[in-house]
């Protein structure tokens, strides 16, 4: 769909992701950091279609909490 690897849409998928806090990166090898690294650049490509249609399959949004104060 937008060309990435499966392992560079989960990370920029967990920058871009405001109710994930921390983006943990785990490598061995240089290249693999090298490879996370590019993640960053993706954020960019995670139009809210893109979005979306991930939420679409993973199905697992969390409902927000409900604002007692108001």
């Amino acid at each position: 769909m937008i060309g990435i690897t499966m392992s560079g849409l989960a990370l920029a998928w967990t920058l871009k992701n405001p109710n994930v806090s921390t983006t943990i990166t785990g490598a061995s090898k240089p290249e693999q950091v090298k490879e996370n690294m590019k993640a960053m650049g993706y954020v960019a490509m995670l139009t809210e279609e893109v979005m979306e249609k991930i939420e679409e399959i993973l199905q697992n949004k969390p409902i927000p909490e409900r604002d007692w104060k108001g």
